[in-house]
C-alpha cells in the first residue's frame, strides 16, 4: 500500500518548495523554446518510463492539443525503452523519434551517448537542447515525486493506453 498524499487538496506542504516548484515547472511548461509536441513527448515519455500514471493523465490531453496524434501517443506509451529506433512504420517524425530515444537514455541510463545527443541536437539549437535536458530532468523529478507520495492515489495505477 502506498503512502497517502499528505494534503487532500493536493497542495505541497512546504510554501518555499511550492513557490520554487511552480517557478521551475512553469518555466519548463510555458516558457521554453522546444516545439510543443516535443515538449509533451518528453513529459509523457518520462511518465511512462517512471510508471507515473498521474503525469500521463495530466499531460495526455495537452499532448493532443500540441499536435500528438493517437498513433503517436500509443507509440510513446507502448514502445519499450531504447527500442524506438527499431520501430517499423513509426508514426513519429524524425525529430520526435530522436526526442524519444534521448528521453529513454536520460531517464533509464542517465548517461546519454554522444550519437543519441547529436541525433536530437541536429533538430534543436544549443538553447533548445538545454531546454530539452531541463524538461526531461524536471519531469523525472515530477514523476518520481508524484509516485513516491502517491498523489491522487495513482502510485499503483498503470499508465493508461491512449484510446480514441
Amino acid at each position: 500500500m502506498g503512502v497517502q498524499h499528505p494534503d487532500s487538496e493536493g497542495r505541497l506542504q512546504d510554501d518555499n518548495l511550492a513557490a520554487g516548484w511552480n517557478a521551475l515547472a512553469g518555466m519548463i511548461r510555458d516558457n521554453n523554446t522546444i516545439p510543443a509536441d516535443m515538449r509533451e513527448l518528453f513529459i509523457l515519455r518520462t511518465g511512462v518510463l517512471n510508471d507515473a500514471a498521474y503525469v500521463w493523465l495530466q499531460h495526455e490531453s495537452v499532448g493532443r492539443q500540441a499536435g500528438l496524434t493517437l498513433e503517436q501517443l500509443r507509440e510513446i506509451r507502448l514502445t519499450p525503452a531504447f527500442l524506438s529506433p527499431l520501430t517499423v512504420n513509426t508514426s513519429l517524425t524524425p525529430e520526435l523519434s530522436a526526442a524519444m530515444l534521448f528521453t529513454d537514455f536520460m531517464t533509464e541510463a542517465i548517461n546519454v551517448p554522444q550519437p543519441v545527443f547529436d541525433g536530437l541536437h541536429k533538430f534543436l539549437s544549443d538553447k533548445q537542447i538545454v531546454d530539452a535536458v531541463a524538461t526531461v530532468g524536471t519531469y523525472n523529478l515530477v514523476s518520481r515525486f508524484v509516485v513516491a507520495l502517491n498523489v491522487d492515489g495513482k502510485m499503483d495505477v498503470p499508465v493508461p493506453i491512449p484510446a480514441q
